[in-house]
């Protein structure tokens, strides 16, 4: 029997807002994943606990969009729920289905297939027919979100989701038990699994389109030590208060060992609330990170900067979202019932069905081998 944690109070002084347009993403958001095939039953059923089409209502994607990107109007908010959902879908059935036929091959054709719907130019390619629904998805948003970008600010969002991709690569390339310990059973560095979890967790994408809601960040401040500390504090404190939340639900789909309180555990050799007290520690000071960078910090380096006055409150009005968007994302994990675990598995058709990046194990094996 799987031990449980009693979760601890998080640290959260910033105030979450829902975006007014939330019920019609809502409505959107349904009609876009049927029509795209991510609710198609080959996908859903045979991890129904997993991805469902009761999962997808109980998730509420629209909501946490709707709390983290608050003052967007509609139809942004429509564009970057669908690319949310696009990589929740790859990140919930990639793993399940790849290590089910054991493709590593095809799992990197189809990386490098969807990387090919984000051209850099962001000219049509008429001639790439999307196969499955995550080409669908990302060949129906990338019209929507490249041609108001930069060359180099669709460079980076490319790269954004390349990193996300490869990093679901990265974990279907080593067995379950390396993902909490390493060669010889040494157990994994709590600092280089925030790294990676930084890295390759896809909110660098968030925060990019955050700035597509927006206005682009011009690329000298963007690179600013400051700023980009504080983009970093704000993947950390999604991705670390997430771990502890979800810590539960993944025991029971058996995906724990790439959860930060695991690995904590194991590194420290305690037990799991003290490794849950001690990653609420950390998430408390990329909290307080956060709130020092955009209160205080950035506030003096932008002044030095003597921008004009409406390009120094855009950026100011960003680095606001990243606070809100923190709290929204606090919020949404208790308001949402993607982390409640069903007492028993229920394993009933529903009337609609989800799909994802690949349920049917032959099928995808199939498309991404061309």
């Amino acid at each position: 029997m799987n031990p449980r944690m009693t979760q601890p109070a998080f640290h959260m002084p910033f105030t979450a807002r829902t975006n007014p347009h939330l019920e019609r993403t809502r409505r959107w958001l349904r009609q876009w994943a049927h029509r795209i095939g991510l609710l198609d039953p080959e996908y859903t059923t045979p991890w129904p606990e997993q991805w469902s089409e009761r999962k997808f209502e109980e998730a509420d994607f629209a909501l946490w969009t709707a709390m983290t990107h608050p003052d967007i109007d509609a139809d942004e908010l429509n564009l970057v729920t669908g690319w949310h959902v696009a990589l929740w879908f790859v990140d919930d059935l990639a793993l399940p289905l790849f290590g089910r036929i054991d493709d590593r091959a095809a799992a990197q054709r189809q990386v490098d297939r969807l990387l090919e719907f984000l051209p850099v130019d962001a000219l049509p390619r008429p001639l790439l027919v999307p196969r499955n629904p995550v080409e669908r998805a990302f060949a129906e948003l990338w019209p929507r979100t490249a041609p108001s970008m930069t060359p180099v600010w669709r460079l980076r969002f490319r790269g954004d989701v390349e990193r996300f991709l490869r990093g679901v690569l990265r974990e279907i390339d080593r067995p379950a038990h390396e993902n909490g310990e390493g060669a010889g059973g040494r157990a994994a560095d709590p600092i280089e699994y925030v790294q990676d979890r930084r890295e390759f967790g896809g909110l660098p994408m968030t925060s990019t389109l955050m700035e597509h809601g927006q206005q682009e960040i011009p690329e000298h401040i963007y690179r600013l030590r400051s700023f980009q500390s504080a983009l970093r504090a704000f993947a950390d404190v999604i991705s670390l208060h997430n771990d502890i939340v979800s810590y539960e639900r993944e025991i029971a789909e058996g995906t724990v060992d790439n959860n930060g309180v695991e690995v904590l555990r194991r590194a420290l050799g305690c037990d799991l609330q003290q490794a849950t007290t001690a990653l609420n520690a950390m998430l408390t000071g990329r909290v307080d990170t956060l709130r020092h960078m955009v209160g205080t910090e950035l506030p003096r380096v932008l002044g030095d900067e003597h921008l004009p006055e409406r390009l120094a409150a855009r950026i100011t009005g960003y680095l606001e979202t990243l606070t809100t968007a923190t709290a929204g994302s606090y919020a949404w994990h208790d308001l949402t019932g993607r982390f409640r675990q069903s007492a028993a598995p229920a394993r009933t058709l529903v009337p609609h069905g989800p799909t994802g990046f690949g349920t049917s194990a032959a099928r995808l094996a199939r498309t991404a081998s061309g």
